[in-house]
C-alpha cells in the first residue's frame, strides 16, 4: 500500500516571497529621488508658501482636492501638516502607485488626480490594498506582519 505523498510547501512559499520581494523593489523604484531628511523639514525655495487651514482631526482624514494641479498640491501641504511624516510618505507612495497601475489614469498625474477629487488620505490607501496607518505606530510594524503572515494571527 502506497502512501499519499505530501506536496513540498517550502519551495512554494519561496517563491511567494521572492516573488513579493520582487513586486516591492519594483514599486519602490521611482523616478523621483527622495530628498535628504533635513531638507525635507524645511520647505523648498521653489515649493510656494502657502498658508495651511485650520483641521481639527488627522491628515489623513482631509479630503483631497483634485479639481486642478494647484490645487492638489495645497490639499497635500495640509495633509503634510497634520499627519505623521511616515503615513504622508505613504499616502504619496499610494499616489505613485495608483499612477502606475489605475487603469483609468493611464499614468498622467492629471487625470488620477481628478479619480481622487474628495477621496480621503484613507480612501487613498484603500484603493491600493495597503493597511490603514495606526498613529503612534512605528511603519516597521505593519511591514513586519506583512512580510511573515503566518505569523500574523
Amino acid at each position: 500500500m502506497k502512501k499519499p505523498q505530501s506536496t513540498p510547501r517550502f519551495p512554494a512559499l519561496v517563491l511567494i516571497l521572492l516573488s513579493a520581494l520582487l513586486l516591492g523593489a519594483c514599486a519602490a523604484q521611482t523616478t523621483q529621488t527622495a530628498p535628504p531628511a533635513e531638507a525635507a523639514a524645511e520647505p523648498a525655495a521653489d515649493e510656494p508658501g502657502w498658508a495651511v487651514e485650520p483641521w481639527d482631526g488627522y491628515g489623513l482624514e482631509i479630503p483631497l482636492d483634485g479639481s486642478s494641479m494647484e490645487a492638489w498640491e495645497r490639499s497635500l501641504v495640509s495633509v503634510k501638516a497634520y499627519s505623521e511624516p511616515a503615513d504622508y510618505q505613504l499616502l504619496l507612495k499610494a499616489i505613485d502607485y495608483l499612477q502606475v497601475y489605475d487603469i483609468g489614469a493611464r499614468g498622467q498625474k492629471e487625470l488620477l488626480i481628478k479619480r481622487l477629487n474628495g477621496l480621503t488620505g484613507y480612501q487613498v490607501l484603500a484603493r491600493v490594498g495597503w493597511r490603514k496607518p495606526v498613529p503612534g505606530e512605528s511603519p516597521a510594524k505593519p511591514a513586519a506582519r506583512a512580510a511573515n503572515p503566518i505569523d500574523a494571527d
